[in-house]
């Protein structure tokens, strides 16, 4: 054996320890981390992670084999992810100063520069001084004062689905457009035309593509970061700097454009004009600037209230057209208690359980997110004798938490008396929905309240006004509908066939 032959293999034997340390580095407890698929050499499970378009089904279906908290690794970063109610109380909730951080990727932190929302920026000061200021101009403390607002757009909405049913889809998206335009800025837009609306869901789009795990290689190759707009393979810099632009559009926009009517006396009652009457407060020594923390705080909400809102009314006309039995149950129990002469108002909701149980129930069946937004741990940590590293990403499978059938018998079944008594009432020993469908522990969505007013209304006011029936084919008879998910993180149906036919004595209610 030579002397060079001697020295390369010393050299590789000295790489392959090196890779085995930083590989089991985390271990140094001897606690050992959660099963998983089986993984490679530095790499992990870069080439096994699910990538289909129900991601969270794959997922899910790991889980019955792993457990419900699985690791995999891809390259250095460790990935976990949470299948059951009882891990992710335990995890998200009970142990909430570990596991309430975020994880801001190559994407979304440097080349979307999306530090400055507080969905996305860390578990710290800043984060609870947004969230705070969120809470107090739209959290479930204020929501019901919005009401009158919600009530006015839904009958629009419902105007506009009456002389244009076959737009169905995109009147059961722009209605949250205009209900958050108008509660947050105190702006009535007349169409999905608006510039801030366009900017918006430009921007919306850019970020659904930007969060998805393993879309771009920047994140596992963070190098690519530097590479210049002009070179070749660097379209990606090119879509980051389109998207970002319409963020900060997006972001400023709505609200300049509502503090100048707020200075010149012509602004409508909003959370903005709330803002600005407030006196800047301080906090211990340090002044901030309560505007900018507004301005912040409220920039988020449009993408994640249509983004979450509008998938599930899709769905809802889906679930209806499938089951027109539950569709007429619904309607009688609206006819007895709303009666012929006027629209139901948030104040009949406690009354109406059955409608209210159709909502939980399409919540539940088909979550906008079935995927929360990664957690990020702050600290390393030990859960059922398992090693959970310090910086490990963590994500709630909403999905396969919500078709659990220890909590949800039957669980791919729609089935809306599920939720209440014998005697018609809401049942509060079922699980509500929104233990998983809205995120987890102290990142749950504070929008909450408000979309899931708004959704009543919108559900409410389509079954109380109109028939939603299988459109005839052109040999007359009933179109076979198959439900189909669109690809992304947000799970939302393709567009799909119905007939919207208003019903008898119902156009009055719309005039």
């Amino acid at each position: 054996m030579t002397l060079n032959t001697t020295l390369v293999l010393i050299i590789l034997g000295m790489l392959a320890v090196v890779a085995y340390l930083w590989w089991h580095r985390d271990n140094a407890n001897n606690a050992p981390l959660p099963p998983g698929p089986p993984s490679l050499p530095l790499v992990g499970n870069l080439f096994n992670m699910p990538s289909n378009n129900s991601t969270w089904v794959a997922f899910g279906t790991l889980a019955e084999k792993y457990g419900d908290v699985m690791h995999f690794k891809v390259m250095s970063q460790h990935i976990i992810i949470v299948s059951s109610l009882e891990a992710a109380t335990e995890l998200f909730e009970k142990r909430g100063i570990i596991y309430s951080d975020r994880f801001l990727s190559v994407t979304m932190g440097k080349l979307m520069e999306m530090g400055w929302a507080f969905s996305m920026i860390s578990y710290n000061d800043e984060w609870r001084r947004k969230r705070k200021v969120f809470h107090q101009y739209l959290g479930s403390n204020v929501a019901q004062e919005y009401g009158a607002q919600e009530a006015e757009h839904v009958t629009e909405y419902l105007r506009r689905l009456r002389d244009t049913p076959e737009k169905f889809f995109d009147h059961s998206r722009f209605v949250f457009a205009a209900i958050l335009m108008d509660v947050i800025y105190g702006l009535k837009i007349a169409d999905a035309n608006n510039k801030h609306v366009a900017a918006a869901e430009a921007w919306d789009e850019g970020f659904n593509q930007a969060i998805e795990p393993g879309r771009f290689w920047v994140d596992f190759l963070p190098f690519l970061q530097y590479i210049p707009e002009w070179f070749p393979g660097a379209h990606f810099k090119r879509l980051f700097a389109e998207w970002k632009r319409h963020m900060y559009k997006s972001r400023d926009g709505p609200f300049d454009e509502a503090k100048e009517a707020y200075t010149t006396g012509s602004a409508i009652p909003c959370a903005v004009t709330r803002v600005l009457e407030y006196v800047p407060e301080y906090e211990g020594s340090v002044e901030y600037d309560h505007e900018t923390t507004a301005r912040d705080s409220f920039g988020v909400s449009f993408g994640a209230g249509v983004d979450t809102s509008a998938p599930t009314m899709h769905f809802f006309f889906y679930l209806m057209l499938m089951y027109p039995e539950i569709q007429k149950q619904a309607q009688e129990e609206l006819r007895k208690i709303v009666g012929p002469d006027r629209l139901p108002t948030l104040e009949d909701r406690e009354r109406l359980p059955f409608t209210e149980s159709i909502m939980k129930e399409t919540l539940r069946l088909h979550p906008a997110t079935p995927l929360a937004l990664p957690h990020y741990t702050k600290t390393d940590d030990i859960y059922n004798g398992f090693f959970i590293p310090k910086n490990s990403v963590v994500i709630g499978n909403a999905w396969k938490i919500l078709h659990d059938p220890a909590l949800y018998p039957n669980p791919h079944a729609f089935n809306p008396k599920r939720y209440l008594n014998t005697d018609g009432t809401i049942n509060p020993d079922v699980p509500d929905p929104t233990i998983a469908c809205f995120g987890f522990g102290r990142r749950i969505c504070p929008g909450r309240f408000i979309s899931m007013d708004s959704m009543f209304l919108a559900m409410a006011g389509t079954l109380h006004t109109f028939d939603i029936t299988p459109a005839l084919g052109p040999d007359g008879k009933p179109l076979q509908v198959e439900l189909r998910l669109a690809a992304g993180v947000i799970c939302h149906p393709e567009h799909f066939p119905c007939n919207i036919k208003i019903r008898p004595g119902a156009e009055a209610l719309l005039e």
